[in-house]
């Protein structure tokens, strides 16, 4: 188990000592409502977002998702997610629309368990008040924005222990861009799932989050914590 560890955090850790000079710092929470049938998964979430070294609410929204397991190994799910994203080069808080379609895998091994995710999602973003406030026709260059999301997870069950921890690397590649697609942003993640109960679960997270191929790249350092109740 020791030498499971050693390799598990070496894995995580070495991409924070790659970034650790971030341009930026956030904090974000989350609640969500599970519930779980044989085959099918239902839930409900909500989440806030803080940026700007988490002196500035950047974004809250609430999710609806459902998962179907379609083999013992695989499963399809679909969400939708409203949120009020702060477009903070007008400070325009504005509604956005997100629909997703995702197809998941895993594999175990021993005491690991390795997930691949593949995920296209559809962001339609409300231009109103940004053209309104800037005084002329100012749109974004993608609307809606079409995105490709890779992400691998690996986590690690230590027997007989309430925490368990988990790390993922994740992609976002650009599917509609007029000017040419390209990946525009990097995620890695490490997690500590602790399980208190069959119904209450938390996690906490630090989450880098790494823009790409843009003109002001921007690498965030982000600490979360989830709670789960699952009924």
């Amino acid at each position: 188990m020791k030498k499971g560890l050693f390799i598990l955090f070496t894995v995580i850790l070495w991409p924070v000592f790659l970034n650790s000079q971030s341009n930026d710092f956030g904090v974000w929470g989350n609640i969500s409502l599970e519930k779980n049938t044989k085959k099918w998964d239902f839930a409900a979430a909500a989440e806030v977002r803080a940026q700007s070294n988490a002196s500035e609410l950047n974004r809250s929204s609430i999710q609806l998702s459902t998962e179907y397991q379609l083999l013992k190994s695989l499963k399809l799910g679909a969400s939708y997610q409203f949120m009020y994203f702060n477009d903070t080069k007008y400070n325009d808080f504005q509604p956005r629309h997100r629909g997703s379609l995702f197809v998941q895998g895993r594999q175990k091994f021993g005491d690991f368990t390795i997930v691949l995710r593949e995920k296209i999602q559809v962001t339609s973003k409300d231009e109103s008040e940004r053209i309104k406030k800037s005084g002329k026709i100012d749109t974004y260059k993608v609307n809606p924005e079409w995105t490709w999301r890779n992400r691998i997870k690996v986590a690690y069950n230590i027997p007989d222990f309430p925490i368990n921890p988990d790390i993922s690397f994740e992609t976002f590649y650009q599917l509609n861009n007029p000017e040419g697609n390209t990946f525009d942003k990097l995620r890695y993640t490490l997690t500590l799932n602790y399980k208190l109960s069959k119904q209450h679960s938390f996690e906490l997270y630090e989450l880098i989050d790494q823009d790409i191929n843009v003109t002001s790249p921007v690498t965030s350092l982000i600490t979360g914590l989830g709670y789960t109740f699952c009924f």
